[in-house]
């Protein structure tokens, strides 16, 4: 059957962004069979150029109510899902797609069934030729980042598809997997809910793939958002509600018995990581830590209700998703070059890619094990010894008639002028500590002051 596409514009306070938004999605070259658009209790506008649009549906919502809950007071409007060729496509007000991105990501989902979720490559609103985001993943530790850093888009990543997650900006997904899925998690209000959607549709054994074809402008963190999470959020408590999405989320992930432990570690933790944070002078992130770990705490109800969602509908194992996590390394990689692009913007021009970063102390700390077993004996003995330490001469005459010009070498040598520093080595004999023996016979070595020295390592007198 056809693919039957019904668009879902959520707005709040969004009027700046909506007219561009709603010409692109006008404009499309394969247009949406029905749009439904929800206002989210704005007073700036955006009900009123919403309506203008002559959308299929208008929905008036209240303000404090999440992009999620949004998608699913839009859905319950639309008649129920016949089959797997109906669509659900997720637009914000700053979500601005070009002509073409609603086909490429139909093309994505039926060149193959077992795609469930299809998401664009988002591109900067003010520099579009920039990547925002292209697909999102999970540390081992269970901390979610993007695949992709904010970058000049070219074609580099053209090639990619399987992803952990995408982002909800843009994102297509099966009418009817939203319903099995439940939609967003209400426990993930604002971060980490479309991520958590795609995981669930991954272990109930659906793909999500990323189109870098399809291409949608997003305004990121300068988007009006909604009442929950928009432009006007503190950095802060930004932090916060990722810590706390981040924290939720490991307890719903992690196996039944290890649940207990996770929970009980939760406060303990945030107490190190907030005395962390003030060590790494960061004082306003430390109450964020102990509260987002608080709020996780006390909502067991909440972890009950999102792992009973999570296994109603679970068919693969963890380990099936094993490969599209960050590796540590990579991890590590991208943390170094974020420190140091930290430090060339705060503290000037580097001059290169940390040492450290590219192996740098790995090559330090073998070269210092190499010498440490090179100069072991030397350490452990008891006198120096080499041909470095035989005499030059065998008086300080004999130093000074090398000064100047004369033969070089052994037998009919070449005349040359002498080494600079023979001049050196003969005033030090002329001295009175250094007449009684050239130079080279001066070790300051411990050895070397006592009577039994070596030859060529003579004992002070």
């Amino acid at each position: 059957m056809q693919p039957r596409v019904t668009a879902i514009l959520v707005a709040h306070e969004g009027a700046q962004f909506l007219d561009r938004t709603l010409q692109a999605l006008a404009a499309q070259t394969r247009r949406p069979d029905q749009v439904v658009a929800v206002d989210l209790g704005s007073r700036d506008g955006s009900a009123a150029l919403l309506a203008a649009s002559d959308p299929t549906r208008m929905v008036q919502a209240p303000a404090r109510m999440t992009f999620g809950q949004a998608v699913d007071q839009a859905v319950r409007v639309i008649p129920a899902p016949e089959g797997d060729h109906e669509l659900l496509w997720l637009l914000a007000a700053d979500n601005a797609p070009a002509p073409d991105a609603l086909e490429r990501l139909l093309a994505a989902i039926e060149a193959s069934p077992s795609v469930a979720v299809a998401g664009p490559k988002l591109m900067e609103w003010d520099h579009p030729g920039y990547i925002h985001e292209l697909g999102t993943t999970l540390t081992t530790l269970g901390a979610a980042v993007p695949v992709v850093d904010v970058e000049l888009d070219q074609a580099q990543y053209d090639d990619m598809s399987d992803v952990l997650g995408v982002a909800a900006g843009g994102m297509l997904v099966r009418h009817r997997l939203w319903g099995e899925l439940g939609g967003f998690d209400d426990a993930l209000p604002v971060i980490d809910d479309a991520l958590d959607l795609c995981v669930r549709a991954r272990l109930a054994g659906h793909r999500v793939v990323v189109v870098p074809a399809a291409r949608v402008a997003s305004a990121g963190d300068a988007a009006p958002g909604t009442a929950f999470l928009g432009k006007r959020t503190p950095r802060r408590r930004r932090r916060r509600l990722r810590r706390q999405a981040q924290l939720h989320r490991r307890l719903v992930y992690a196996p039944p018995a290890a649940v207990p432990f996770h929970w009980l570690s939760l406060v303990p933790l945030a107490i190190l990581r907030a005395l962390l944070q003030m060590l790494r002078k960061r004082p306003t992130a430390a109450p964020g830590e102990i509260g987002a770990a608080v709020r996780v705490a006390v909502a067991p109800g909440r972890i009950r209700a999102s792992r009973r969602r999570l296994a109603s509908r679970r068919t693969a194992p963890w380990s099936s998703i094993a490969s599209l996590r960050q590796p540590l390394a990579v991890g590590r990689r991208r943390r170094s070059l974020a420190r140091e692009q930290y430090r060339v913007e705060h503290m000037g021009v580097s001059d290169g890619v940390e040492f450290l970063a590219t192996g740098g102390g790995w090559t330090v700390l073998a070269a210092l094990l190499l010498s440490a077993v090179m100069w072991l004996p030397r350490l452990t003995g008891t006198a120096l010894v080499g041909g470095q330490l035989l005499p030059l001469g065998p008086s300080a005459g004999a130093l000074w008639a090398q000064v100047g010009i004369g033969v070089r070498g052994s037998g009919a040598g070449p005349v040359a002028p002498s080494d600079p520093f023979a001049y050196v080595l003969a005033v030090l004999a002329a001295s009175p500590r250094g007449s009684r023996r050239s130079p080279s016979s001066a070790c300051s070595w411990p050895p070397c002051r006592s009577p039994r020295s070596p030859p060529g390592c003579a004992p002070r007198s």
